[in-house]
């Protein structure tokens, strides 16, 4: 090797999946709680809902059958996929002079380096931003009113736009507890997870703390490791607070809105998004282009986020 790198790289879709595809949708923790499909085949995918039944059990003996009037009834919702384009570029010199440290950092040879771990190192430089992309993608896209990598796909606020939200007020305690009171039967009997904002959890925290004069003490010295509320555990998500700065002014008011109010939680039950990719049909490779003397990477993939109902779903926002 010389000091670039001239020799383009192509994917198999194996190492495709591997490197990108699962960091995106198996391995990220925040799909965690999600229902994740990765073989959607074509544009878009119905998901069903049956409604529940009751009043079917009846006293045993009797002459007649009186069938109860109600019924399981199918609806569904529609999941559509779009189809995403990762691009980027980087000066040779630069690109080989990374890849290179991170050789060094693992103790291997640059010399002795294969195509096997070339595209490893590659992956783990470029994973970075994409992973910034696909959170914003995730949480705050919205192709109608967005802008940039916001306009790329539709995700969650947006999938949850529908639903009504509690009013922050600035005591999170208080919003909280309103938070529980709107919970619709469905979501309270589910198993469910919290998502905040880092503005959000400092606040609850600050309040927490305040509550007690030992309990304070001890946890002003170690911190609050674990957040949860009502039992309810809580995932502190810090790019909520970048995202809305950036993103909030063309956000609904069900969503948040206001680029200087980044408070907010968003309370989901397990499974109620689903996010879908087509695993089968993506496209991933890096060649050398010798005009502006860069590596150029490209890589295509599908994205799309769907709320199962609105009865799921419970949010905090200014």
């Amino acid at each position: 090797m010389a000091n670039i790198i001239t020799s383009a790289l192509t994917w198999s879709q194996e190492d495709a999946a591997k490197y990108f595809l699962q960091p995106l949708f198996i391995s990220n923790n925040d799909l965690s709680h999600f229902d994740v499909i990765t073989n959607i085949d074509g544009a878009s995918i119905k998901l069903d809902k049956y409604s529940s039944l009751k009043g079917i059990t009846k006293a045993n003996g009797g002459t007649s059958f009186s069938a109860s009037a109600v019924q399981s009834t199918n609806s569904n919702v529609t999941l559509t996929l779009d189809r995403l384009q990762v691009e980027h570029a980087m000066r040779a010199y630069a690109f080989y002079s990374h890849i290179k440290s991170q050789l060094l950092r693992n103790g291997v040879s640059r010399d002795d380096m294969s195509g096997t771990l070339l595209m490893q190192m590659i992956s783990e430089v470029l994973m970075g931003g994409i992973m910034r992309d696909f959170s914003t993608i995730l949480w705050w896209g919205d192709k109608t009113a967005g802008a940039g990598t916001q306009a790329l796909s539709n995700g969650i606020w947006n999938a949850c736009d529908g639903v009504a939200a509690v009013a922050y007020t600035g005591t999170a305690l208080t919003d909280l507890a309103s938070l529980m009171d709107n919970r619709s039967n469905e979501l309270a009997g589910s198993e469910q997870v919290m998502f905040v904002s880092r503005a959000f959890a400092d606040k609850y925290r600050a309040e927490l703390t305040a509550k007690g004069v030992q309990g304070a003490y001890e946890d002003l010295q170690g911190g609050i490791a674990n957040l949860s509320y009502n039992g309810i555990p809580m995932k502190v998500m810090p790019d909520f607070d970048v995202n809305i700065a950036e993103f909030g002014a063309s956000l609904s008011a069900n969503s948040p809105s206001a680029t200087t109010k980044v408070e907010c939680a968003i309370l989901l039950a397990k499974d109620a998004i689903a996010i879908g990719t087509d695993w089968d049909i993506q496209d991933v490779d890096m060649w050398f282009n010798k005009d502006a003397n860069e590596n150029r990477f490209r890589m295509s993939y599908s994205f799309g986020c769907a709320l199962k109902d609105d009865s799921l779903v419970a949010k905090i926002v200014y």
